[in-house]
């Protein structure tokens, strides 16, 4: 673990310069956060300033981060449009912890501390979770929702289980879109990003109606690629996404409050940037000759199946919710209800090549109900609790046909490796909760916390595969089977304990352990339906903290140590044609530090960084998608520009992630990455307007997913594909708001 080896000294006018620099990228971050820490306490100036009370929900109370025993990081509304966070893979770069991993199929491989869960397999369930507005969101295809007109988006880690709305065994990500006002007021955003030719807009207004307030968003992205396809002269990934929310909040007599909700999104990514890599066995080189392989920004590819020869991917998606509160004798009482659907047709283009050799066409659909029932009481006495009831309900519908053509001599034995088969699975899930959570405050200074969640989980499916042109090779790889019924159901039993202590003095120290849950259920990736079943996910952390308040609240210094320990962590593999799934045993385990300070009126500043040993039981291999240190640097200035009403605002983010692997066991090792991002805003004294030029990736770092190409030999990698993300880009943006 690095050390702090920096020396510091203050000014007479009480600013500091470092005089012993650390040495190490995640050293020198972590350095920073504990000199900022010291030097708010001597900070004289910072008696008189006072950080920004940061409120979340996680758990199911409007609380101050500060006041609760759990390990969250929250990113503002604010700093989301200002850095145009379209995603959620866009903000995984802004939190250590949190890491995000693309893929071919445009799937969030989403892990926080190390573990996670692998993007093959669409019927998992979430190890990291994602609420909308408090609903569940477990598919992975919801993750590719827009961010925009936020209040914040909480980023839960650790113990905190038993409140979430739907049982997940490594934390969840919470998105809170902003609420209707009671004034006429709105804004309007646009940026147009120079080198790949961009455009995003996005804006909200609130309409008073009569006893209540409307807010309609909107959010529009038209971004262009940064790979260029030289064989057919397109430019990849573009992606078109347009989506509209109306928000509507409404009293409801002297005790309650209606809050109404619905959004609407269209997506369309035509492309992608993964291409072949290596091919150090030159099977690609004997099968394509156009196919030029290596990891740059140009590739070579065709399939006859897609959008102007690229792989597609186009999605619609709705989701409504409807949010009833009543106070009710010192008891809050709240009626939950969620409806969400999309449909996804993609064309992927499975060989990476200029012909059609392997192809696969999904379409799906899911749709889902649910419906919580929650009584809170309130925070004021000694003993407080809150109980609920949850109720899931999900259809999940999916064809894929996939098409193999190669010709000799990639053959499987004796037998050409060629045909089409679909392969149809449906799945009906009911999930029922019963959960409760109670705190009781022990003398001044002490609280204990317990928690217990209940979930029964029923899944019936049907599995079916039909040959829509045979051969002995397709019906080795896929054999037709006649519909096929599997059930399973299942009781899990999700709880936490908490101790927490207040000292005094803005302190908060914690300890806690819980054990967390995601159901079993089935893959659509295997051949054969006997094979489809996969075990329940069952992840025990413990955790210990600290959160301080310096300064006289202008800093705060959080200090968590974890453990996790998973016996059936869930894996995926690429097989070539398809998906393997297995469950293994893994640990995680490490520490995250988190500091903001309040240098001054015009000068905030902020570090965090995270250390995870992620790895394998058996073996003591790393997890992929793991690194051992990550850490953010962020800071924000804001001066007068002369006498007049104008003033400037620079912001900048440092993001450092270490190396790690992309595959197992510890294959395609990406090289440590530092990511810096800033912001030049020009803007006057009422925030009325904002000009601002936005540089993303200046430092043009390259970051890569790797994976084996096994039906090309690439089993040791020697036959690889691999993508890269967007280079710097530099962008001008343009805010009003009324």
């Amino acid at each position: 673990m690095p050390y702090c080896m920096a020396e510091y000294e203050i000014d007479r006018s009480g600013r500091f310069q470092l005089t012993r620099p650390a040495g190490a990228k995640a050293a020198g971050l972590l350095c920073a956060a504990l000199v900022l820490a010291a030097l708010a306490r001597e900070q004289a100036t910072a008696q008189e300033l006072i950080l920004e009370e940061v409120i979340v929900t996680a758990q199911k109370r409007v609380e101050n981060v500060q006041a609760i025993p759990v390990t969250i990081n929250v990113m503002p509304g604010e700093e989301i449009e200002d850095f145009r966070i379209r995603n959620i893979v866009d903000l995984a770069s802004f939190v250590p912890g949190l890491a995000i991993l693309p893929t071919p199929q445009n799937l969030a491989n989403i892990t926080v501390r190390g573990l996670g869960t692998g993007a093959g397999n669409e019927t998992y369930d979430q190890s990291v979770g994602l609420f909308i507005d408090g609903i569940y969101s477990g598919r992975q295809r919801e993750f590719q929702a827009s961010l925009f007109d936020l209040e914040r988006v909480e980023i839960i880690k650790g113990t905190q289980n038993t409140l979430l709305g739907k049982n997940t065994s490594l934390g969840a990500i919470s998105v809170v879109t902003q609420r209707p006002g009671d004034d006429l007021a709105g804004y309007i955003q646009a940026d147009y990003e120079f080198e790949y030719d961009s455009f995003y807009s996005t804006g909200a207004v609130d309409l008073p109606a009569g006893p209540g307030a409307l807010r309609l968003a909107f959010n529009q992205v038209s971004e262009q690629g940064y790979v260029r396809n030289t064989f057919n002269g397109n430019s990849v990934p573009e992606r078109k996404q347009a989506t509209i929310r109306l928000t509507a909040l409404f009293p409801l007599g002297d005790n309650g409050e209606l809050t109404l909700g619905y959004q609407y999104d269209d997506l369309d990514i035509d492309g992608d940037t993964f291409q072949v890599a290596t091919d150090q066995n030159g099977l690609i080189a004997a099968l394509d000759p156009a196919v030029r392989p290596g990891l740059n920004l140009k590739k070579q590819a065709y399939t006859s199946f897609g959008n102007q020869g690229e792989s597609t991917d186009a999605q619609t998606g709705q989701r409504a919710y409807l949010n009833y509160e009543y106070a009710l004798a010192q008891h809050t009482l709240t009626a939950l209800t969620g409806l969400t659907d999309y449909d996804n047709d993609r064309v992927i283009d499975s060989d990476f090549a200029t012909v059609d050799y392997l192809s696969v066409l999904v379409d799906q659909a899911f749709s889902q109900f649910t419906q919580e029932l929650r009584l809170t009481s309130d925070d004021e006495s000694r003993f407080t609790y809150i109980a609920g009831l949850f109720y899931l309900d999900s259809d999940f519908d999916l064809d894929e046909i996939l098409d193999a053509a190669f010709p000799p001599p990639f053959t499987l034995g004796p037998y050409p490796l060629t045909g089409a088969r679909l392969k149809s699975y449906q799945q009906d899930t009911q999930v029922i909760s019963v959960f409760g959570q109670g705190a009781v405050t022990m003398g001044d200074n002490w609280q204990l916390t317990l928690g217990l969640r209940w979930t029964d989980e029923e899944k019936d499916a049907v599995f079916a595969n039909t040959h829509l042109r045979s051969s002995p090779g397709i019906g080795i790889i896929s054999p037709e089977v006649a519909p096929t019924s599997l059930h399973r159901q299942e009781d899990n039993l999700d709880g936490s304990i908490n101790l927490q202590w207040e000292p005094g003095y803005g302190a908060l120290l914690y300890a806690s352990w819980a054990r967390g849950s995601k159901s079993g259920g089935f893959s659509t990736a295997v051949s054969l339906p006997e094979d489809a079943e996969y075990d329940t996910e069952e992840a025990e952390t413990a955790e210990a903290g600290v959160k301080l308040q310096l300064a006289g609240g202008a800093a705060i210094l959080n200090l968590a140590l974890f453990r996790t320990a998973i016996d059936d962590f869930q894996v995926v593999r690429f097989t070539g044609l398809g998906f393997e799934t297995a469950t293994i045993p893994v640990k995680s385990e490490g520490l995250e530090l988190e500091s903001q300070w309040a240098a001054s009126a015009g000068l905030a500043l902020a570090a965090s960084i995270t250390y995870t040993d992620a790895t394998e039981k058996r073996t003591g291999d790393a997890v992929p998608g793991a690194p051992d240190w990550s850490a953010s640097l962020t800071a924000r200035y804001e001066h007068a520009l002369g006498p007049g009403q104008l003033r400037w605002r620079l912001e900048g983010t440092l993001n450092y992630v270490d190396k790690r692997y992309t595959d197992r066991p510890e294959k395609f090792l990406i090289d440590n990455t530092t990511v810096l991002d800033l912001r030049l805003a020009l803007l006057p004294s009422g925030d009325s307007w904002e000009v601002a030029l936005l540089g993303r990736n200046l430092l043009d770092e390259e970051v890569s997913f790797e994976f084996d190409y096994p039906i090309f030999g690439g089993n040791d990698e020697t036959t690889t594909v691999a993508g890269l993300n967007r280079p710097r880009t530099l962008a001008l943006q343009g805010r009003y708001r009324f």
